[in-house]
């Protein structure tokens, strides 16, 4: 059987990119979006998730190109004093992995961005992480420990096929193996420990070597030769224009991305290929 998840990430940055997940999800094939519970329009993302109770939230952990729920006294060693976390993963990375003095304060951050995500009364149906950091060696430790005893048991894995992906799409092949090697290696390391707590996760992820431009083409190839298993697929919807986005990701294509989401078309390419949509609270 060919399982498909389908997640918008980002969900409470913007008002505008809210407004393109709850569209794709009613009108197009999307069924889950990851809440960023710091974004400046976490509320509207909550108000419209309890409206739309068939779209499944997880929580978006933010370490990285965005703003913490603890003020900078708090965690001195992650934000600047407007709350700003770096704005460069590869940098934030190496900080985070290398100075013993960040890791209480990436602890209480992390607590404190669950802890906000659970007051929404929301389920909880996943974690995964913006530039995909929750698997981040220390970050994913930390994780593993402040939701061990929640009913929560899903978990993004970013494993993708790098070959599929080159055949739908060879631009930058340079930079799609780098973060394959990459987030191939962390996510097996993560593997393991996972499977020991008793999380899920799916067998593939696409969406990390074509992050910001899931363009119509590229989705519709993946589509058509989509393998047996369950697979997730994240996109990046927004209907411009949006601050956040032209500022952090001027490279994304978020307007394609939501079309995509809502394409007649690629929805019939689900169908003829016997796909079955789902989400992570059914994994």
């Amino acid at each position: 059987m060919k399982a498909l998840i389908v997640t918008a990430d980002d969900f409470g940055i913007s008002r505008n990119i809210n407004e393109a997940v709850v569209r794709a999800f009613r009108e197009g094939i999307l069924t889950s979006a990851s809440l960023v519970v710091g974004g400046s329009a976490f509320e509207h993302a909550v108000e419209l998730a309890r409206a739309n109770p068939g779209l499944s939230v997880g929580l978006h952990v933010v370490l990285v190109q965005g703003k913490s729920i603890l003020p900078h006294k708090r965690i001195p060693n992650l934000v600047d004093r407007d709350n700003n976390f770096s704005h460069n993963p590869t940098r934030a990375g190496l900080k985070y992995f290398f100075r013993a003095s960040t890791l209480k304060d990436i602890r209480d951050e992390l607590e404190a961005q669950i802890e906000k995500f659970l007051s929404t009364g929301l389920p909880l149906d996943f974690i995964n992480g913006h530039l995909n950091i929750h698997v981040h060696p220390r970050v994913f430790d930390i994780i593993l420990e402040l939701t061990d005893g929640l009913e929560m048991k899903n978990f993004r894995l970013p494993r993708e096929d790098l070959l599929r992906t080159l055949k739908c799409d060879m631009s930058g092949p340079a930079s799609k193996l780098f973060n394959y090697v990459t987030f191939t290696l962390l996510s097996r390391r993560c593997a393991k420990a996972l499977r020991e707590k008793g999380f899920c996760f799916t067998d593939r992820v696409y969406g990390l070597l074509q992050s910001g431009d899931m363009n119509a083409g590229y989705v519709a190839s993946l589509m058509g030769n989509l393998p047996e298993g369950t697979s997730e697929m994240y996109f990046h919807p927004c209907i411009m224009p949006c601050d956040e986005y032209s500022r952090w990701m001027p490279d994304y294509h978020p307007e394609e991305e939501f079309d995509v989401l809502v394409s007649k078309d690629i929805s019939e390419l689900l169908q003829a290929g016997s796909v079955h949509l789902t989400n992570y609270t059914t994994l």
